[in-house]
């Protein structure tokens, strides 16, 4: 039976305002960037990116790892920020986070930052006078690098492994050609804390967004900051990889351990799968590095080879592995950080696999947290949160009432008059009948659009099967009748906001604000009756879970235990047709076999006959949603789900793999929203929350 997801205490923003006096972790110089202007000559500056020197600045979430050392006699104050900017200047995004270091000390502050497509990151430390302490400058990439984070002090592996040459089947870049040597594994290491001894990791799960897998040791991990577990085991939920080498046999006992494996965890012999032959794919010819083929794992390595059981794990070719929310747990066989294994061709091959595979499971996710799918379509998303859409009605009345006008103004209004001989009163009466119009006119648009601000949400929750904690994307959008500046926070303490979505001719220029209240948006202009919508990366409670479970040798068993009523649901099941139930309500279960057949329509049939087909990102055939005909098949049952499933397959960027073929795939609105009645202080006339769940899992 599945466990619920790690419940740990919320993320308490960054904390950069803390500060100690023990030394502070240092930066490889590599990454410094130290300009010390005329005054402040015993201050020092150091940055780095978050998951260490080697790791890409993608297009999406990212974040830098800043150091201030202060040698001066008094404490200092000041503020980091990080810039992100296109080269054009028409999108910007700024981060910023106040720092307080005292006399001799010095601070390390985590900042996020969200990167756009061909522009640039600028990393600045200012004191409180504005006096620049130091710059770092690096290049967005465009390229979606399959990075490997090996969170190790010294990083044996990186030698080994970086860039070696990696076959992944998903390409969402089109092709492989720009590589020329084809795509290469990166590996990278995170700074460790040598007042501590523990690693500086992400407090926030976007910010692993670069990473395709996270290899650590386990008692690296049962050391790890209720903030840093928190984000790390969020990113596993919401599709990550993460993979751990038994450094001691009292580990296997850490609930930690326990919580990803889904149960109690047991030490046996080594399992046949892993023992299996291993061919990676040949190298390209002209490839800078390459693991050789071997059979086996040599005589030093197969004596330390073991296998784990208990909870959901089974037997694979990296040691015991088991699904955790939409992301994969590896116990390891073997330790790939440490002699004999790091040397052995055999247990190399196995790391670079397992790397592959955690890339290519991006393409079953809609909304990668903190990812950035490349060109996205967001108008049917703007049109979905736009109450301009809902006011169209307030235009056909104002151009009737314009014809009107017209008629009663001009001919009725001259030839009333001159019959009875008084032409000019009609000049008398057409400012009068014009004045009217006018108002009217006011009146129905005022009618149409509303004397107050509001706000709407449109959410998608992914989750794995009986999971209480699923990975979600809101789209939130905000509309006022006046300019006016909002402050819009996060959900909770681990959710990253940025502005999606602005009316022409304005640009984005957003500021996010990081202090001990957390991370929020600051002066988000709104202009008069336009809307802005904020793309938010964060996560959902899903109650106590929504099961699916096999019932039987041919049946499957729904169990909705999610605290809402389940509308519309369409399950997709391996090699089955699809079962459609117009409502599957809070506490009820539901056969398979008692849903409706999908293709007892014409317009059931034309949407399984879509979903069927592929299309192709490298490798991988990828299944869509097939939204256009979706809708037709469940917006009686539930009135405009249609067009939201619409948007929200618009905006995955489209090379996502909504039905893969080896697991269920269970698709539906939770009725009820999430309960909010405002957002940003205003009031929230509509809440859409859509569910996507995976696999198998959860109570019966």
């Amino acid at each position: 039976m599945r466990l619920r997801a790690l419940s740990l205490v919320p993320i308490l923003a960054l904390a950069p305002v803390a500060t100690h006096a023990e030394p502070a972790p240092t930066i490889a110089a590599t990454s410094i960037a130290e300009v010390p202007p005329p005054g402040r000559a015993n201050v020092s500056f150091e940055v780095a990116p978050l998951l260490g020197s080697t790791s890409p600045t993608p297009a999406g979430w990212s974040g830098f790892l800043v150091r201030v050392q202060n040698n001066e006699a008094k404490p200092l104050r000041g503020e980091v920020e990080v810039l992100s900017r296109l080269h054009s200047d028409q999108m910007r995004f700024r981060a910023t986070a106040p720092f307080v270091v005292g006399a001799g000390t010095s601070v390390v502050v985590r900042l996020p930052t969200h990167g756009a497509v061909y522009g640039e990151t600028n990393v600045v430390a200012r004191d409180d006078a504005g006096v620049v302490l130091g710059s770092h400058t690096a290049a967005v990439t465009n390229m979606q690098e399959v990075f490997l984070l090996d969170v190790s002090e010294t990083s044996r592996l990186k030698g080994a492994l970086h860039d070696a040459s990696i076959s992944p089947l998903f390409s969402p870049w089109g092709g492989y050609g720009a590589y020329g040597t084809g795509p290469q594994l990166k590996v990278g290491a995170p700074r460790f804390d040598p007042a501590t001894g523990d690693p500086i990791l992400p407090d926030r799960a976007a910010l692993y967004a670069p990473a395709s897998a996270v290899l650590l040791r386990s008692d690296t991990l049962v050391k790890i900051g209720a903030a840093e577990l928190e984000a790390l085991s969020g990113y596993v939920l919401a599709g990550g990889t993460l993979a751990v080498a038994l450094a001691r046999p009292e580990d296997l006992r850490s609930p930690l351990l326990a919580a990803f494996a889904g149960g109690e965890i047991a030490q046996t012999s080594v399992h046949s799968e892993t023992l299996r032959e291993l061919v990676l794919p040949s190298a390209p010819s002209n490839a800078t590095k390459s693991i050789p083929f071997a059979e086996a794992a040599n005589e030093e390595v197969a004596k330390t080879l073991v296998g784990f059981s208990g909870g959901n794990l089974h037997g694979s070719r990296y040691g015991a592995s088991a699904t955790y929310g939409l992301g994969e747990f590896h116990l390891l066989a073997f330790d790939p950080t440490r002699k004999p294994a790091v040397d052995d061709p055999w247990a190399q091959a196995r790391v670079l696999d397992l790397t592959r595979r955690a890339f290519d499971r991006k393409s079953s996710i809609v909304y990668r947290q903190g990812g950035s799918p490349g060109t996205v379509d967001l108008d049917r998303v703007r049109q979905e949160l736009d109450p301009n859409e809902s006011s169209r009605w307030g235009i056909a009345v104002a151009a009737l009432l314009l014809i009107v006008y017209a008629v009663l103004a001009g001919p009725v209004n001259f030839t009333m008059h001159g019959s009875k001989g008084k032409p000019l009163r009609a000049l008398v009466w057409l400012p009068i009948l014009s004045a009217i119009a006018f108002f009217a006119v006011v009146l129905i648009g005022l009618a149409a659009k509303g004397l107050s601000g509001r706000s709407r949400h449109l959410t998608l929750v992914e989750a794995g099967a009986g999971m209480t904690k699923g990975t979600a994307r809101r789209w939130r959008g905000f509309f006022t009748p006046r300019s006016k500046d909002l402050t819009v926070r996060t959900s909770d303490g681990s959710s990253v906001v940025t502005t999606a979505v602005v009316a022409a001719p304005a640009t984005i220029d957003d500021h996010m604000l990081v202090d001990r209240d957390g991370a929020r948006l600051v002066d988000l202009a709104l202009l008069p009756w336009q809307t802005v919508v904020v793309r938010e990366d964060g996560f959902a409670d899903v109650g106590e879970g929504i099961s699916i479970v096999r019932e039987g040798e041919k049946d499957t068993a729904v169990t909705n235990r999610s605290g809402h009523d389940l509308r519309a649901a369409v399950l997709v099941l391996p090699g089955l047709e699809p079962r459609y139930f117009p409502m599957i309500k809070d506490g009820e279960r539901v056969l398979a076999s008692a849903g409706k057949d999908v293709k007892a329509s014409p317009q059931g049939t034309t949407w399984v006959r879509q979903i069927g087909g592929t299309r192709r990102a490298g490798s991988l055939d990828l299944h869509p949603l097939a939204g256009h005909y979706l809708g037709t098949l469940i917006n009686a049952d539930a009135p405009g789900l249609g067009e939201a499933w619409l948007a929200v397959e618009g905006s995955s960027g489209g090379l996502v793999d909504w039905f893969p073929e080896d697991v269920p795939v269970l698709l539906g609105q939770l009725d009820g929203g999430e309960g909010k009645t405002s957002d940003a202080g205003l009031k929230l006339e509509r809440d859409r929350l859509l569910v996507r769940v995976v696999g198998y899992g959860g109570r019966p």
